[in-house]
């Protein structure tokens, strides 16, 4: 089964917050890179650059692809 990915974000709070979502509807999903997010305090090191470069991407079944996109669309939105 191919996985393709749907989000990407440097923050691990709203890493939390898409998972929690796709939990929601039952979307499975797998995360690639969760653990750099929280590795080091990137922001503190290096003068405020925030997670430059390191981020985590979720990736999901491709036929629940659309399926998710429109649910993160919507959680966006509202």
């Amino acid at each position: 089964m191919a996985h393709v990915p749907v989000f990407r974000t440097s923050e691990v709070a709203e890493l939390m917050i898409i998972k929690s979502v796709l939990d929601s509807e039952g979307i499975d999903y797998v995360v690639q890179g969760e653990e750099a997010l929280t590795l080091l305090p990137v922001a503190t090191l290096w003068g405020g650059l925030g997670n430059a470069g390191v981020a985590a991407v979720i990736e999901v079944p491709e036929e629940e692809a659309e399926e998710a996109r429109k649910v993160l669309l919507a959680a966006q939105s509202g």
